[in-house]
């Protein structure tokens, strides 16, 4: 975290030093201590769009309840909005994406999600049949997905609370964009996860990167309140108090 610093020079008035003018004060002035404040325990530095950004718009939140699936219209993708895009990078070839859930999804609710290039090419689709309890949800990509670089790919997740009605789902859909940081690679060769790694991820503006950090440090000790906190302020940045302070669920392996 960065922090500025006023060099402050001796003030110097008929010779009288600040110093001086310290000694003159009532003990119980001279001897009070500046007010601190707890420090913000991450920053998010969103970068701007890539010129010439043809991505569609995107759709963070799942919209109003509607059909059978009246408990998961506040579905959500855990994505920044920039410039009115659902939109975020990563240094990964194979990231993780986030999902906030609003109410429970059982096998019976499949939901789908599928990873496709400017061109509506399938990079990757997967059906999901999970038995979860409202909360954070983390769908990581298999090893056998590499996301090209410098080139957005458009996720879409949609979850059918009645198979039969494919018209009662909710859906949210949102681009990711791998991009390569030479200032990040010595982090990307770690495998040691810890909140100034994140910090350092999210000041570079690599949104999946450093939400994955933080929520694999909330699943390794839910109790550790340094890591809720930032887990906490890098989503109550860009407007989801809600999914900011709901657990972290454990998921599944994709195929």
């Amino acid at each position: 975290m960065k922090s500025s610093f006023m060099t402050m020079r001796p003030l110097r008035s008929a010779g009288l030093s600040l110093l001086g003018m310290l000694s003159l004060m009532p003990p119980s002035l001279a001897q009070l201590q500046p007010a601190t404040s707890e420090p913000n325990p991450i920053f998010f530095n969103a970068p701007p769009l890539p010129p010439g950004q043809g991505a569609p718009s995107g759709r963070r939140d799942g919209g109003a309840s509607r059909g059978n699936c009246p408990d998961h219209g506040d579905l959500a993708g855990l994505v920044p909005i920039t410039d009115g895009r659902v939109w975020g990078q990563t240094t990964t070839a194979n990231p993780t994406l986030w999902f906030y859930l609003p109410a429970a999804v059982t096998p019976a609710m499949p939901m789908e999600l599928v990873v496709q290039d400017a061109a509506d090419n399938f990079l990757y689709a997967t059906t999901l049949t999970v038995d979860v309890a409202a909360g954070n949800l983390a769908i990581a990509l298999p090893e056998s997905v590499t996301l090209p670089i410098n080139e957005p790919h458009y996720w879409t997740l949609a979850l059918f609370c009645d198979p039969e009605r494919p018209e009662a789902s909710v859906f949210v859909r949102g681009t990711i964009e791998r991009v390569t940081a030479a200032r990040l690679e010595p982090l990307t060769a770690s495998t040691e996860r810890s909140l100034a790694q994140a910090q350092i991820y999210a000041d570079g503006g690599m949104w999946y990167d450093a939400l994955t950090i933080l929520g694999e440090l909330r699943q390794a000790d839910a109790t550790d309140a340094d890591s809720q906190a930032a887990w906490a302020t890098l989503l109550e940045q860009i407007g989801l108090p809600v999914a900011a302070e709901a657990p972290v669920q454990p998921c599944c392996e994709p195929e």
